[in-house]
């Protein structure tokens, strides 16, 4: 979400930058408070029959269950887009609170409907703005759940694949709005809270990078307002399993095929040849961090006229 152009780094900030826009949604966190608080008083409910004992025997089953389930690891988020899907491995532990927001928002189906109003190629491409459900919302990237969450920056670097949060430049302004990176850009490291990276999904985000972008009246006329609209038609929360097996589950059906079409060698060959494909498309998951550092010099040339004003979290500012 990087917004209002910072100059301290190559982005303009200004008094602006701060958001006053509210939704509906905004007053979501109070929600899961209750069902906490309810537990406690079945809890309570419990304790006041003792003659129950027998129940014992079925509670440590439900505390079990109810343990078990918050092991948030293994959950991604799966965000399909009208340019295909993509996954995204959280980094729970760098950044707990941020990815718990992001979290809860995606629950509340927050981010449906929303577009990615800012994409500057080899840089990053941002959305999270629930202003973009109206791609000609004149104050586009601007728009925020009606709070603000606490920065966690950390070692992580800002490299391919990775997604952050923008914020306004000012300590602890971030909200609603994310970026995920196209290129590598150092000079956000440690100044915007990165939560995690793809798994699963980089041709997707290269389609989107690559879309044509016009002048961006809300960044100061910068290139990055697209002139094609990508929507996020649905970000949800999975077991990474599930999520992973949906992006694999048509191959087996391609390896089938191949091989009832020739006997022999040329069987072989064939199976050789499907076999090849995947093979190739796993390491492009594993390597989304090292792609970055691989491209990271080409993409930091690319973008280095861009530093006076790309690094900015997308206009919660205004034009300058």
């Amino acid at each position: 979400m990087l917004h209002a152009p910072v100059r301290t780094l190559g982005l303009a900030i200004t008094a602006a930058c701060l958001l006053t826009v509210s939704t509906a949604r905004a007053d979501d966190p109070p929600a899961t408070t209750p069902a906490k608080e309810a537990a406690p008083k079945a809890a309570t409910a419990k304790e006041a029959t003792p003659k129950a004992a027998p129940a014992k025997g079925t509670a440590p089953k439900e505390a079990a269950v109810k343990e078990a389930a918050p092991k948030t690891a293994d959950e991604v988020a799966v965000l399909e887009t009208t340019k295909g899907r993509m996954v995204i491995e959280f980094w729970d532990k760098d950044a707990p609170q941020t990815v718990a927001n992001f979290k809860k928002l995606a629950r509340q189906g927050y981010f449906d409907g929303t577009g990615f109003h800012r994409i500057i190629k080899n840089f990053m491409v941002q959305g999270g703005d629930p202003k973009s459900k109206n791609p000609k919302a004149p104050d586009l990237g601007t728009g925020d759940p009606g709070y603000k969450i606490k920065d966690e920056f950390n070692s992580h670097k800002h490299v391919p694949g990775v997604i952050s949060m923008a914020n306004s430049g000012t300590p602890n302004s971030a909200g609603s709005q994310f970026f995920l990176m196209h290129g590598a850009a150092p000079f956000l490291d440690g100044k915007y809270t990165a939560f995690g990276h793809l798994i699963d999904g980089m041709t997707v985000l290269n389609d989107i990078a690559n879309t044509p972008v016009g002048p961006n009246p809300m960044m100061g006329g910068e290139q990055s307002k697209p002139l094609e609209w990508t929507t996020l038609k649905s970000v949800k929360i999975m077991a990474r399993t599930a999520a992973l097996a949906k992006a694999t589950g048509a191959a087996p059906v391609a390896k089938a095929k191949l091989p009832a079409a020739g006997t022999g060698m040329s069987a072989m060959n064939k199976k050789a040849a499907a076999a090849k494909p995947e093979k190739a498309a796993a390491p492009a998951k594993a390597a989304e961090s090292k792609e970055g550092e691989k491209t990271g010099e080409a993409a930091e040339t690319a973008k280095s006229s861009e530093k006076e004003t790309a690094p900015a979290d997308s206009a919660q500012g205004k034009t300058q």
